[in-house]
């Protein structure tokens, strides 16, 4: 028994490092990507060091480390998307198609035609929905994060840690969509016109443009430079994350106005900023209810 017990504490001793070297060596090549590709920022670096260190202090921190853990590999996932984007695989970018399914389902008529309502709230713009706008967009991540946050550790609900891999799931299956189907938001139409696809396009803050001018800054200017996938319209992870959220306080009967009224809002900021489709934001409702379906269908098989 004795002995039983000493062969086993080394190999007790020994899973941190093996973690921790693993988690390093993906680290490495996160860095050594973005090396390669130019695009090297402080930001990548603090991101694969604080991955190192989080899966280090997983014994002593395991509850956190784990909640963390599909948005630490999401966020990695959305990245590198960069290397694997249209103008890279060479898939055919639809320009049209989702202006067309817009125009059939929500098309507006005016003196001079039918047009999406994206198209329209450009031309009726008003400055406070403007900052609202803008200020749901920047805040969306973190009003999802703070609901799960509240739900697993303010609550104490085990159960909440699937919310993070219902996010994983949705970000991931949206990213697959992304590139194995580029759609082009409604912005480029306006840019770039509805002809054959420029894949080297680059992204636009939109209508967040308008909050930059307000406040005479570059905050979305600069953010949306970075993005890594210009033709990632269709399914709207914006609006899908916060329809997620929305199906999660149902489930835990917590939250659920806060969570109704910010899917709300993201739903109507995706459109008035010209970020979106209606019917991208439908698609993203309907990706967002597959996830949830999903984490929970393992506990439904056991029954």
């Amino acid at each position: 028994m004795v002995v039983a017990e000493s062969e086993s504490e080394p190999r007790t001793r020994r899973r941190p490092l093996t973690r921790t070297l693993l988690a390093s060596v993906a680290a490495a090549v996160f860095v050594a990507v973005h090396v390669a590709g130019g695009d090297l920022k402080v930001t990548h670096v603090l991101f694969a060091v604080v991955t190192v260190v989080a899966v280090f202090m997983l014994d002593r921190w395991r509850a956190v480390v784990l909640f963390a853990l599909p948005f630490i590999v999401m966020t990695a996932a959305y990245d590198l998307q960069r290397f694997v984007g249209a103008k890279v695989t060479s898939m055919p970018v639809h320009v049209t198609a989702l202006r067309t399914w817009e125009l059939a389902w929500f098309g507006i008529h005016t003196p001079h035609g039918e047009i999406t309502p994206a198209a329209w709230f450009q031309t009726h713009t008003l400055a406070v929905l403007d900052v609202v706008s803008a200020l749901t967009y920047l805040g969306f991540v973190a009003a999802f994060l703070v609901m799960a946050v509240w739900w697993r550790f303010k609550e104490k609900r085990p159960e909440a840690q699937r919310v993070m891999w219902a996010l994983l799931w949705l970000h991931l299956t949206g990213y697959l969509v992304h590139l194995l189907y580029p759609t082009a938001p409604p912005w480029y139409v306006d840019v770039y016109g509805d002809g054959p696809a420029v894949a080297d396009a680059a992204p636009d803050p939109a209508g967040l443009a308008r909050f930059d001018d307000l406040f005479d800054t570059s905050w979305f200017a600069n953010q949306y430079s970075t993005s890594s996938n210009t033709f990632g319209a269709c399914p709207s992870l914006h609006v899908g994350q916060m329809f997620l959220a929305v199906l999660f306080a149902l489930r835990f009967r917590s939250l659920r106005t806060v969570a109704v009224t910010y899917w709300a809002l993201v739903l109507f900021a995706s459109v008035y900023l010209n970020h979106h489709y209606i019917v991208d934001g439908l698609v993203g409702m309907v990706f967002a209810v597959g996830a949830y379906l999903l984490v929970h269908l393992p506990g439904r098989l056991r029954r």
